[in-house]
């Protein structure tokens, strides 16, 4: 008896704090009692029902109820809420479009990497090419080195030979 006069005056505080919005003060009545898993229990006892809530809710209202007990009510009623009504969810859902959807979408990922793939692979290949260059340009550097350190050798002998040094 105490426990159904405490909600009486939860309910017409709310009430009298909404007095200018009758429809507030109901959505905000439903949101505090319904929508939370252990009032919701606590209401159902004392008015001797046992069933869920969720049977009676439309299920295309479902995603913004859930997400009403979410906001209020925090993570933990959330997934009781999303427990109770997960089938209800379920039977809204198209399986088939979902995975349609979630291939196209795996898709356009592939697609995307294959063009990154595709630009590093050219970059890779012109850095070879570069490199292939160089590696040219050294061993022709190695070779005209080669010869001019016997030139300037040659030179050095001469310029020493008229010295009378070598």
């Amino acid at each position: 008896d105490d426990e159904i006069q405490r909600h009486i005056k939860i309910a017409t505080s709310t009430n009298r704090n909404n007095v200018s919005n009758s429809e507030a003060a109901g959505r905000e009545k439903v949101i505090q009692t319904q929508l939370h898993s252990e009032k919701r229990a606590a209401l159902c006892r004392l008015q001797g029902v046992d069933h869920s809530v969720f049977s009676e809710i439309d299920p295309l209202h479902l995603p913004e109820i859930l997400s009403l007990i979410g906001q209020r009510h925090g993570q933990g009623e959330l997934y009781a809420a999303v427990l109770s009504s997960i089938m209800t969810l379920f039977s809204t859902v198209n399986m088939k479009k979902c995975i349609h959807q979630e291939r196209t979408y795996h898709a356009a990922i592939v697609a995307k990497h294959a063009g990154i793939v595709a630009e590093h692979r050219n970059k890779m290949e012109e850095l070879d090419a570069k490199l292939a260059s160089m590696d040219e340009a050294v061993e022709v550097n190695e070779g005209s080195n080669e010869l001019e350190h016997r030139s300037n050798k040659r030179r050095r002998k001469w310029w020493w030979g008229l010295w009378g040094g070598a």
